[in-house]
């Protein structure tokens, strides 16, 4: 079991790998509760190696929905800067593994700290539209997600959000008390199918991919 423990955060003390558990039992409550949270697709991501979680962007819940399946492999994710204004919350995004980006003036440092967490063999959540979507569909990805793919690596896992955006759209300050949302986790794409297709073809066949999965997720919520 200990050994199962240390897989999810390699290198990291276990007090962080349980703090990460106690922050999931939360999350799990409150969105059975208030979004009949469904996830599936689980037995499809590594228990160990570089992974990385490649999903849309419908609201500033995403990231614990993308958690709450993935608990067995505890990810890295970019956050504003701006967050780490105070100094609480800052240290709360520390210990969750938060990685700070500064959206108006992006620099290198961020890419590196991304392709370094992947090449110590964790997970790593990226959103690759670059902003929350305004139409619930998913929007074209930025090429710098290649950039992480080539220089690390890793396994690549398509993710889909859905309901999210219905949840807490972009044009609302606070999210909706109730809901309903799910999450799909696509099958593993290695680095190598990728680099076989030019750039702009390897994100476009991501982006279908991930699309196609928050299509299948919406009919389903459908029943």
């Amino acid at each position: 079991m200990l050994r199962d423990l240390k897989q999810r955060q390699p290198g990291h003390p276990i007090r962080r790998i349980i703090w990460w558990h106690l922050c999931h039992a939360f999350c799990v409550v409150w969105f059975a509760f208030s979004y009949r949270f469904r996830f599936f697709g689980q037995a499809n991501i590594p228990r160990t190696g570089p992974v990385l979680f490649v999903s849309n962007h419908q609201s500033m819940l995403d990231p614990i929905i993308v958690g709450i399946g993935s608990s067995h492999r505890q990810f890295y994710a970019m956050a504003r800067a701006t967050l780490w204004n105070s100094k609480a919350l800052g240290l709360i995004m520390d210990t969750l593994n938060a990685i700070p980006v500064d959206q108006d003036n992006p620099d290198a440092s961020t890419m590196k700290r991304c392709i370094e967490v992947l090449r110590q063999e964790h997970a790593l959540l990226i959103f690759p539209e670059g902003a929350r979507t305004l139409t619930g569909k998913t929007e074209p990805f930025e090429p710098g997600l290649m950039l992480i793919i080539k220089r690390a690596k890793p396994t690549i896992i398509p993710v889909a959000l859905e309901g999210a955006y219905d949840a807490w759209p972009r044009t609302q300050k606070l999210p909706k008390p109730f809901g309903r949302i799910a999450c799909q986790y696509g099958k593993p794409i290695e680095t190598e199918e990728l680099l076989k297709l030019k750039p702009k073809e390897a994100l476009g066949h991501l982006q279908n991919t991930v699309e196609a999965l928050r299509l299948e997720l919406a009919e389903s919520m459908q029943d």
